[in-house]
């Protein structure tokens, strides 16, 4: 590769870093918790019954959320499973007016109240549409996950001593090269994992531009019939009473005609109406597709759609295959702490990277990194948002002693934006970002611990005493203190100016030489 190409490249991975930083790691640190969302919503609900589900009524659960008031012709069902011990139905409105959502235990048929924590909607929310209003911030984690695959794929051409990099750690040498091994040994060891977050981010984010664009390649630009291709007909309301099949029976159907799909969400569209419709669609068993989906008439139980991914052409199965590999839909439970972990790796990437940015800045100009804007914004956005995150995990349960009710929802929302805009001001205050660092890693792994000891005491689900997901979720909290007391104790209470000097006066080897002229431009 012609030196003019390498340094091309090299300045656009630095740049596209340095841009989108900020949002990347919000983008991806937020990815954390989204990835375990049910499992999240299971655990801040203590009256979830765990539950190994074989049979479930649905029409005499219905029945019981119809007493309660569930009167709505058109709705979802969630039925039960090993993290999502309820049977959930829930309507949306077409405003801003709030689901009306009911769960009904599949064992007893009784209603189970509404939790009054929702941090799992929250920090989701925050993953999907960074709380900005629809579709636009879709549109900005979708161009966030675009640059990060820019730089992916220019980091993979700069980097031509890969399998020396793969291995290569100097930490007693200067604090310049010890940050810049770490960048790299994050980057090639994540490499494949960040490749899949950053591709099927980027399809998910700008689903709404990309759409239009394959109705035009694939139905000459009409969206509706696209639309129905691959989602299946819209219910045509006749307002004529006729009593709907039993969902039992559509469902034991749907069972024998797609044996390889397992069944995620039930869409019926028009309960006791002559023209409404039901929908079965689910992810398939073996292969990576979450856009199998079967459509009878409620009427009858006639077939009017069938929809499948699988046999299709190569284009539409990576389609299908997108969202299973963003959000882990296949696999078990350890493939997802596989995802996590590389999450985290890449977020250590991006703070590593803007710090390299910061020490050029520093050598070249004689400035310090704790007095420029973008190392103050790192410090307070990215790391006020793991305290932030982890206070509002640990508010989900201490708020329990308050009897709050639903109000404990609001107190989540004010404790998680109010920590995370306070410590955003905090570094452009104290001009100390590596005291700052230790505190806020202090800070989150004392709150972790926090939450454990509130989920005894208030819950009565101690970790020795615990079992299936809440366990899982609660081994998972303890995990992640521990790694933030770690990376508090392994990381430089100040910066070795002498170290960093010493490495900048003597020459050091070529191939260190090499590394120090490239990466000064990250």
């Amino acid at each position: 590769m012609q030196q003019s190409t390498h340094k091309t490249l090299y300045n656009t991975h630095g740049w596209i870093g340095i841009i989108s930083s900020i949002l990347l790691f919000i983008v991806t640190f937020s990815g954390i918790p989204a990835l375990f969302e049910a499992e999240l919503a299971q655990w801040q609900s203590p009256n979830n019954p765990n539950l190994n589900v074989q049979q479930q009524n649905l029409d005499k659960a219905l029945l019981t959320a119809q007493a309660q008031g569930f009167n709505h012709t058109t709705f979802f069902i969630q039925t039960a499973d090993d993290v999502n011990g309820n049977i959930y139905f829930a309507h949306y409105f077409e405003d801003d007016t709030p689901a009306h959502i009911v769960k009904v235990n599949p064992n007893d048929g009784q209603i189970i109240p509404e939790a009054n924590s929702d941090i799992a909607e929250l920090l989701t929310y925050l993953h999907t549409d960074l709380h900005l209003p629809h579709p636009w911030g879709g549109y900005l984690v979708g161009f966030a996950g675009m640059a990060m695959l820019l730089a992916i794929i220019a980091g993979i051409f700069i980097h031509l001593k890969w399998r020396k990099e793969f291995v290569m750690l100097r930490p007693k040498r200067s604090w310049r090269l010890l940050l810049t091994d770490q960048h790299k040994l994050l980057g090639l060891w994540s490499l494949p994992f960040t490749l899949i977050l950053a591709f099927s981010g980027t399809i998910l984010g700008l689903l709404n531009l990309i759409s239009p664009i394959l109705a035009v390649a694939a139905f000459n630009g009409d969206v509706p019939k696209a639309t129905e291709a691959v989602l299946g007909p819209k219910a045509i309301i006749s307002q004529e009473y006729v009593r709907s099949q039993p969902i039992n029976n559509l469902l034991i159907k749907q069972q024998q005609q797609m044996p390889d799909v397992d069944m995620d969400f039930i869409f019926i569209d028009g309960l006791n109406d002559k023209g409404g419709l039901i929908k079965f669609s689910g992810s398939h068993k073996t292969k990576l597709s979450n856009l199998e989906s079967v459509t009878f008439k409620l009427s009858n139980g006639e077939q009017v759609h069938r929809g499948s991914f699988v046999e299709k052409g190569v284009f539409q199965r990576i389609f299908a295959a997108v969202t299973p590999l963003h959000y882990v839909l296949y696999g078990n439970g350890w493939l997802k702490v596989l995802y996590a972990l590389s999450a985290l790796a890449v977020c250590g990437l991006i703070i590593s990277g803007n710090m390299l940015w910061l020490e050029r800045r520093q050598n070249k100009q004689n400035a310090s990194p704790n007095n420029h804007w973008l190392g103050q914004l790192t410090i307070g956005t990215c790391g006020g948002l793991v305290v932030a995150t982890a206070g509002v995990i640990a508010a989900s349960q201490v708020l329990r002693i308050f009897n709050l009710a639903q109000q404990q929802i609001q107190f989540e929302v004010y404790i998680f934006w109010g920590t995370w805009l306070a410590l955003i001001i905090v570094p452009f205050v104290y001009n100390n970002n590596f005291k700052l660092s230790h505190f806020m890693m202090r800070a989150s792994g004392l709150l972790l611990l926090v939450t454990l000891l509130a989920d005894g005491f208030v819950n009565d689900r101690w970790l020795w005493h615990s079992q299936g997901w809440v366990f899982n979720m609660q081994c998972g909290f303890l995990v992640s203190a521990l790694l933030c007391f770690y990376f508090d104790y392994k990381m430089p209470t100040i910066r070795d100016d002498k170290l960093a000097s010493l490495g900048s006066k003597k020459t050091p080897p070529a191939e260190d030489q090499h590394n120090m002229e490239l990466d000064s431009v990250a």
